[in-house]
């Protein structure tokens, strides 16, 4: 009889406690929002070469942390070493034009010069056959030949001028004319290039999914490897809707790591995000209509990125989470507390 007893109180205590677990669980959506659909990501930088060659050296192994501006891997650069030194050429040369074109231009105004003291000649000869002829001193004949001469003077005073003003326009830039302009861009272009064969770190990180290994080619543009930055971190977590009045913005939460049992940790909420992707609403396209026959149908999400200070470095971009919102005036405070501390041993098990 008291065995029966016992076994009625058992199944007693057992059915009681699954209906208040199952109450708990109900009740976090709108109380304390809970979620096991979390994971941990880091800024991750894609490093590709801006020009294209073969590997010379990798400086750098899987798994190696890098600081900022250290050298990842080179190109073979002969090509962009001679480009420069092209490049080097023909700005020298179109300097040297340039100091050419500067002396055509003192030479064409000394060439002014003459001419403009020719045409004035020319002109006082002609005023003064003009005075001439009309004394009977000399021929009409030698008067025409006055006015020929005075007007081939002026033609060519504007020839002059005329000479000046295309050599000024060449002349015109501050640095040089429009060549030597154009040859220092191809300078600094071809050093650009030859710069770029050498990739260093843009940020603090850790080397991961490096593949590479000397003689292998590479295109511009394409991936050589993956930086793991150590200065950037967040969780993105997916919670029911039904509890998105408690994930405001700095909203307290507990967190526990699959990869970090027996500890729990404490973050905040950054930021919601306001907008889910809508298959049935793709723009430009017809809707499509999913037919649910389900009693219970599936909750929507709302993503969350949530920030936690002082995170392990040692945890990897993807390393799962489990979520729960603090509630630190009233009971659920408690109540969350001690169920995250029970989720965090438990990740011991499994």
């Amino acid at each position: 009889m008291m065995s029966k007893n016992a076994y009625q109180w058992g199944l007693y205590l057992v059915l009681g406690i699954t209906l208040l677990f199952a109450l708990f669980l109900v009740s976090t959506d709108t109380q304390a929002p809970f979620t096991t659909q979390a994971q941990l990501h880091r800024t991750v930088a894609r490093i590709a070469p801006e020009v294209s060659g073969n590997v010379l050296t990798v400086a750098v192994s899987n798994g190696q942390h890098v600081r900022a501006g250290q050298p990842l891997l080179t190109l073979e650069s002969s090509r962009y070493q001679l480009a420069v030194d092209q490049a080097e050429a023909d700005l020298a040369q179109a300097r040297q034009n340039h100091q050419a074109r500067e002396q055509e231009l003192n030479v064409a105004k000394a060439t002014l010069i003459q001419k403009q003291q020719a045409a004035d000649n020319a002109h006082l000869k002609l005023t003064r056959n003009s005075t001439l002829v009309n004394r009977g001193l000399i021929t009409q004949e030698a008067l025409d030949d006055s006015r020929n001469a005075a007007t081939v003077a002026d033609a060519a005073v504007t020839a002059a001028n005329a000479e000046i003003a295309r050599l000024r326009v060449q002349l015109s830039d501050k640095t040089g004319d429009a060549a030597v302009a154009l040859a220092e861009a191809k300078l600094a272009q071809a050093r650009l290039d030859l710069a770029r064969t050498t990739l260093v770190a843009p940020v603090d990180g850790t080397v991961t999914n490096l593949q590479l290994q000397s003689g292998s080619y590479l295109n511009s543009g394409s991936p050589a490897l993956f930086l793991v930055s150590d200065a950037h971190s967040w969780i993105s977590a997916d919670f029911n809707e039904k509890g998105i009045a408690h994930l405001g913005t700095g909203t307290p939460v507990w967190v526990a790591f699959d990869a970090l049992p027996g500890q729990l940790f404490e973050g905040e909420i950054a930021n919601r995000e306001q907008a889910v992707y809508d298959a049935s609403s793709a723009n430009g396209e017809l809707a499509s209509v999913t037919n649910d026959n389900r009693w219970i149908r599936e909750q929507q999400k709302v993503r969350t990125r949530i920030d936690i200070p002082g995170l392990d470095p040692a945890l990897i971009s993807g390393a799962r989470a489990t979520i729960m919102v603090q509630r630190p005036d009233s009971l659920w405070g408690a109540i969350g507390h001690l169920w995250m501390g029970t989720i965090a041993q438990l990740r011991y098990l499994y």
